[in-house]
């Protein structure tokens, strides 16, 4: 059929959703700038958000300064807090799921300003997670690993309470 339309082949179908998602200057969010060139991040006692939140600056443009002295801000770990507590219990009485609760007190201050910049805040994480008796080990193993999405996942919260303070400062 001369003159008519041509299906275009499988390849160019596929594509074509992609040219109008770029077309249309859709963009995946990155890491938010904290538009700080240093920081000061300390923690009372053994902080693995405090390890976290060092962790994910080391890759960033604002440098983790160890005297307070030169950094632009101050960010404090007041507290860390794991729980374990029995979430659900079977109809036998044995327990069948457990709850994880990590709690964070942290505060920000600036050397310029008099008052804290970010007052003493708490931030919290849970997860569920089930117990099977037969793989006590396997449940540790889990248990450790949800401890550390949750501690990701609150340094990434703190950090952009930290860039979105900044902008107000």
């Amino acid at each position: 059929m001369e003159g008519g339309w041509r299906v275009p082949p499988p390849p160019a179908l596929c594509l074509l959703p992609l040219l109008l998602l770029f077309s249309c200057g859709f963009q995946l969010r990155g890491e938010t700038g904290l538009e700080l060139k240093t920081i000061n991040v300390t923690q009372a006692g053994a902080s693995q958000v405090a390890a976290e939140i060092r962790r994910t600056l080391s890759t960033s443009q604002t440098r983790v300064v160890n005297p307070p002295e030169g950094a632009e801000a101050h960010l404090r770990i007041l507290r860390e807090v794991r729980e374990k507590t029995i979430y659900t219990l079977t109809g036998a009485g044995r327990v069948y799921e457990y709850q994880l609760r990590l709690a964070v007190q942290y505060q920000l201050t600036a050397p310029k300003l008099d008052a804290p910049v970010i007052a003493p805040t708490e931030v919290e994480a849970r997860r569920i997670i089930t117990y099977v008796e037969s793989a006590p080990i396997a449940k540790d193993a889990e248990e450790e690993l949800l401890y550390k999405d949750m501690q990701a996942d609150l340094a990434r919260q703190i950090l952009r309470r930290v860039a979105a303070a900044k902008r107000e400062m």
